[in-house]
């Protein structure tokens, strides 16, 4: 890439996956987290995304969960279960560590940016992990019966139609000066394989971001392969709120900003629809990401389109 500089938007899950795997063919990249899964537990700030970045980065991710640090404990946990407390959520006790690390600077007035940053040194992390925001931000889930935060919705399984996806905290967040930094300085975005609604779209909807990224030449990589997510609610959020549930869905709802867009090679049906209907560039390779040589395959073929 050179002195190509590139933003990648990331969630937790596909996101991090690919960042991992950018991570070993060039550095030349920042990366900006959703921190619409933020949410506070047992008075701890907890950035979901963040970390899971920051553990998969780092080789300490709990790969067969897909989140949580590797070979945790789960002393603590246990232990407030005994006591009667809710636990719908299980932090390991490493994990706890790093939220109450976490909580602890921020109480010191530090921006999250700034925890961040301070917490990827501890783990030699080099690349740029940049939280969208450092102001209040929480994406929640409006159903029939109640409104959850996604964290709750997600982890419980929740079952029924959801009505609304809520930014809360959207009019007041603004994007991280971080994070307006290296957009700028950017040559191109990468929108990875993550959550449109609610890993992309979070910072999608902070003020001038979009508006900035047209910008530039945007690549996204599709989550859906044949209608169907490698993990998480995707396929079951976009059919509630009524969008088409395979590729082309997600290609329309990035369509103001896509310059290309990548899509599984068994997807050739939709790959022609995307190009017809909607007049942007698609690529098709395998975008399944089962191994770390799956994760740099993938980054390899984006970066090779980018110095064409």
């Amino acid at each position: 890439m050179g002195g190509k500089l590139i933003t990648v938007l990331s969630g937790g899950g596909g996101g991090a996956k690919f960042v991992d795997g950018l991570s070993r063919l060039t550095q030349n990249f920042s990366v900006i987290a959703n921190t619409g899964d933020d949410i506070e537990i047992y008075g701890l700030h907890l950035s979901p995304d963040v970390d899971t970045l920051m553990y998969t980065l780092s080789g300490e991710l709990d790969i067969k969960k897909g989140w949580g640090i590797n070979k945790d404990s789960f002393v603590c946990q246990n232990y407030l279960k005994l006591l009667g407390h809710e636990d719908w959520i299980k932090l390991g006790d490493k994990d706890l560590a790093v939220h109450i690390k976490r909580t602890e600077l921020l109480k010191t007035g530090k921006s999250l940016t700034e925890v961040t940053s301070e917490l990827c040194k501890k783990f030699g992390i080099n690349i740029p992990i940049l939280p969208m925001t450092d102001d209040f931000f929480q994406t929640h889930i409006q159903m029939e019966s109640c409104t959850v935060h996604f964290e709750e919705y997600y982890i419980k399984k929740l079952e029924g139609d959801i009505k609304k996806i809520i930014y809360k905290g959207k009019k007041n967040a603004s994007p991280s000066e971080n994070f307006l930094n290296t957009l700028k300085d950017s040559d191109w975005v990468i929108i990875p394989p993550s959550n449109p609604l609610v890993s992309i779209g979070t910072i999608l909807s902070l003020k001038s971001i979009k508006k900035r990224i047209r910008k530039k030449k945007v690549i996204g990589i599709s989550p859906l392969i044949q209608g169907r997510a490698v993990k998480g609610p995707l396929a079951t959020m976009m059919k509630s709120l009524n969008y088409e549930v395979n590729s082309f869905g997600v290609a329309k709802y990035y369509e103001d900003l896509l310059d290309i867009f990548i899509v599984d090679k068994i997807e050739s049906n939709i790959a022609e629809r995307i190009k017809r209907e909607l007049d942007i560039e698609v690529l098709m390779t395998n975008t399944l990401m089962n191994t770390r040589n799956d994760r740099t395959r993938l980054s390899k073929f984006v970066l090779n389109k980018m110095i064409e």
